[in-house]
């Protein structure tokens, strides 16, 4: 069984749409016209936009649109290949219309902000995608022509939302990176239930994100501390083989009493539980270590440690 991605679900959740206004309901459909790369045919007598579509609710949506406009008569082909099907929209066009469909980029963004509003969701049906926010934070813009490129950009940022430009296989793409931006333009665009779906799984995404981070910052803490205790336990040791042990000053020996018989306990835990600071629980380790020969000390320089330790 085929599942649908998120990228389509919010296609089909956009061509479900329908703008009330005459001037929107064009911009929408000049959008798609233009992002998916569409062409007007036909003499000066009678012309047509053509439409090559991936997606069949977008094709009935450019139906839709071009009935509710001015009552365009559309022609409708399906085509199903080895790896996928295209939808071929012909729609006749109004003589007062055609300048619409000639002009490109720049000069076919309208002013209006609603109908800006419908030419950014008509581009996204046409050449736009975004990936659910399972995986990462990304939508995208596959523009026709440079020149787009830096339009599609200046459009979304009038939303609000940062926009970046690049180049992939030779085509121009237009970019949103930021969670915060990608929720901003979908519900810009109308995309009011995948805005939901969106935000439960960033939700969850990130908390998990949070969990993980901490359970890798305590696992780090608790291997710092096995090291540590195992270290400590193995001077003590050696000191007690070599008979020194009985010979530390009174805190020492308490300190490594203690410590053999909690070796599990991290510095806070075993100075909790002896009254002592952190700092005079690690001043303390550190002592018996070095008289151990830990960290490089030799034997030589272990008496003169033992004198300055009485001396404390």
């Amino acid at each position: 069984m085929c599942t649908i991605s998120f990228s389509a679900e919010v296609k089909n959740e956009m061509a479900g749409l329908l703008p009330a206004r005459p001037c929107c309901q064009l911009s929408e459909l000049l959008g798609i016209y233009y992002g998916s790369r569409g062409r007007l045919m036909g003499s000066q007598r009678g012309r047509s936009a053509y439409f090559s579509l991936l997606r069949n609710a977008v094709a009935r949506k450019v139906v839709r649109l071009g009935r509710a406009i001015g009552r365009m008569e559309a022609k409708y082909q399906a085509v199903k290949s080895r790896k996928r099907m295209a939808f071929f929209i012909e729609l006749s066009l109004p003589a007062e219309l055609v300048p619409a469909f000639t002009q490109g980029a720049p000069h076919a963004m309208p002013e209006a902000a609603c109908d800006r509003k419908a030419m950014l969701r008509g581009l996204f049906l046409g050449c736009g995608s975004v990936n659910a926010p399972s995986s990462r934070y990304h939508l995208e813009y596959v523009a026709p022509t440079r020149t787009w490129a830096t339009s599609i950009a200046r459009l979304i940022e009038s939303s609000g939302v940062k926009a970046g430009v690049t180049e992939r296989g030779g085509q121009p793409v237009v970019y949103v990176k930021d969670g915060d931006g990608i929720v901003r333009l979908l519900s810009t665009m109308g995309a009011n239930r995948a805005v939901m779906e969106f935000e439960n799984v960033r939700v969850v995404r990130e908390v998990s994100g949070e969990v993980n981070r901490r359970l890798n910052f305590e696992t780090a803490n608790i291997g710092k501390t096995i090291g540590s205790g195992m270290r400590q336990a193995a001077a003590i040791e050696t000191l007690e083989a070599e008979g020194k042990l009985s010979k530390l000053p009174p805190a020492l020996r308490e300190m490594a009493r203690y410590r053999r018989d909690n070796p599990d306990l991290n510095l806070g835990e075993l100075a909790g539980k002896m009254n002592l600071t952190k700092s005079a629980v690690n001043h303390r380790l550190r002592r018996i270590q070095q008289l151990a020969g830990s960290h490089g000390a030799g034997n030589a320089n272990g008496a003169h440690s033992r004198d300055k330790l009485r001396t404390a």
